[in-house]
C-alpha cells in the first residue's frame, strides 16, 4: 500500500535535518523524538554519497537514510534521499553526458554517478531485509534526491525483482525516454507518484530530450502563483505546505492535476507568429515542441544516441545535427524545424525571421545554448536559494 502525500513529503522535508541541524548527533535525536519510534535515525542508517560539479564528484555528504518501519509501519521499508545545491552545476552543464541505468537505459550521468556512490549502502540495506515479510519499499526524494530516488527504483525491479513505491518531489527530468518508458513499466504506473509545482523550475530541466518519470498515466501538479519560475516554490517546506491546504489524498492532488497540451495545441503554437517571453507556458509548449519535432526528424527521440555518433557529441550536437540532417530531407519536415526555431528566438527576444537556408548545425545549437542558459539563470537562483551543499562527513 501506498503512503500519503503528507506521510512522504514530510520524510522528503525531514531528511533535510541531516544539513539543517549543526550536528549529526542532534539532527538524529529530533528526527527520533519527531516520529516517535516509527523509526530510528542513527549513524548506522545513514546513507552517504559523493556529491560535486561536473567530474569533480568528490565531497562525501550525509544524503539520507535507509529505514525500517515500526509500529503503523512494520514490514515497510523507506530509503529516502536528498537535494543539494551541487544540483545546479550538474543541470546547467551544456555539455551534458549520459550513462546507463540498471536496465540499460540512458540517464543522466551526474545523476547516476550519485546513485553508484551510495549504492554499496543501499545494497547492504536491501540484502538484509526479511525476504517473504516485505509489505512495501518507498524510495523517496526532493530535487536531486528525487532523481536519485527514480534511479534506486529501477535498480530495485531489476535486482531484486520488487516493485518500490517511488515519491519525488519537485525532481529534474532524469533519463530519455528509453529510462522513462522502462522506468514505468518496470515500477508500474500506479506506484509511482511526481509531485511538482507549477512554478518550480527544475522539473523542467534538464531540457530536450529528457523525459520526466512516469512517462504516462498520472502526476501530480501543485497550483503555484504567476507564470515565471519562482524559486520558493522548489523548496521542499513549500510542498509539504502546498500539500497540507489540498489535503493527505493522492485523489486529492490529482484533482488539481495539470491538462497536458494536445498535439493540436503545440502545432498552434509553433505555427503562431506572436512574440513570447520566458514564461513557465512558454517552457512547457516549447519542450513538447522540440519532442514533437525531433519525432518528425527521426522517429522517437531515442535515436539520438545512436551508437552512428561519435561519442564527443554532446547531447545538443545530435540535437542539431538531426535538425539539420533533415531540414534537406523533405519541405514538410524543413518548415517544422524552421517553426521551431523561430519560436525560441521569439523567445530569446530576437526579431528577425530565418528561413531554412540560415539554419547551419552551428546556428542551431547556437540557439539551444542560447535557450539552455536562459532557463539554467533561473535554476541557478531556485537552487541557490533553497537547498544546501551539505556537510562533508
Amino acid at each position: 500500500m501506498e503512503r500519503t502525500p503528507l506521510q512522504t513529503s514530510s520524510l522528503a522535508r525531514d531528511v533535510y535535518a541531516l544539513t539543517d541541524i549543526d550536528t549529526l548527533e542532534e539532527a538524529y535525536r529530533i528526527l527520533n523524538t519527531n516520529y516517535k519510534g516509527a523509526f530510528e535515525f542513527s549513524s548506522n542508517d545513514l546513507v552517504k554519497g559523493r556529491t560535486g560539479g561536473p567530474g569533480l564528484i568528490k565531497c562525501r555528504t550525509a544524503f539520507g537514510f535507509t529505514l525500517i518501519g515500526k509500529g503503523k509501519y512494520e514490514g515497510e521499508y523507506f530509503i529516502i534521499f536528498r537535494g543539494t545545491q551541487y544540483l545546479a552545476d550538474w543541470l546547467t552543464n551544456l555539455n551534458v553526458l549520459v550513462s546507463r541505468s540498471a536496465c540499460g537505459e540512458p540517464v543522466h550521468d551526474g545523476f547516476n554517478q550519485a546513485f553508484m556512490s551510495m549504492k554499496p549502502q543501499i545494497t547492504n540495506f536491501m540484502n538484509a531485509l526479511p525476504k517473504g515479510k516485505i509489505k512495501a519499499i518507498h524510495c523517496i526524494g526532493h530535487s536531486l534526491g528525487g532523481a536519485i530516488a527514480t534511479i534506486c527504483a529501477e535498480w530495485i525491479t531489476k535486482t531484486y525483482g520488487y516493485k518500490p513505491y517511488l515519491y519525488t518531489f519537485g525532481s529534474p527530468r532524469v533519463g530519455l525516454i528509453g529510462f522513462a518508458d522502462m522506468c514505468t513499466k518496470r515500477v508500474g504506473v500506479n506506484k509511482i507518484f511526481r509531485v511538482y509545482h507549477k512554478t518550480d523550475i527544475v522539473p523542467f530541466i534538464p531540457t530536450w530530450p529528457f523525459y520526466h518519470t512516469p512517462s504516462f498515466g498520472l502526476d501530480y501538479y501543485l497550483y503555484s502563483p504567476g507564470n515565471i519560475p519562482w524559486a520558493t516554490y522548489h523548496n521542499m517546506g513549500k510542498y509539504v505546505e502546498s500539500i497540507s491546504k489540498i489535503g493527505d489524498s493522492w485523489k486529492l492532488l490529482a484533482a488539481h492535476r495539470h491538462e497536458k497540451h494536445s498535439e493540436a495545441s503545440i502545432i498552434n503554437w509553433l505555427k503562431h507568429n506572436t512574440v513570447t517571453g520566458l514564461s513557465i507556458t512558454a517552457l512547457e509548449l516549447l519542450n513538447e515542441a522540440v519532442l514533437f519535432v525531433l519525432k518528425k526528424c527521426m522517429k522517437g527521440a531515442g535515436w539520438i544516441l545512436s551508437d552512428g555518433f561519435s561519442t564527443t557529441f554532446t547531447l545538443l550536437d545530435k540535437i542539431a545535427y538531426i535538425l539539420h540532417s533533415s531540414i534537406d530531407i523533405s519541405k514538410k519536415i524543413s518548415e517544422w524545424v524552421v517553426h521551431l526555431i523561430r519560436r525560441m528566438l521569439q523567445i530569446l527576444g530576437y526579431g528577425h525571421i530565418v528561413e531554412a537556408g540560415d539554419l547551419s548545425r552551428e546556428y542551431i545549437r547556437d540557439v539551444f545554448i542560447k535557450i539552455q542558459h536562459k532557463v539554467n539563470a533561473y535554476a541557478k537562483d531556485a537552487l541557490s536559494q533553497t537547498l544546501v551543499k551539505g556537510r562533508a562527513i
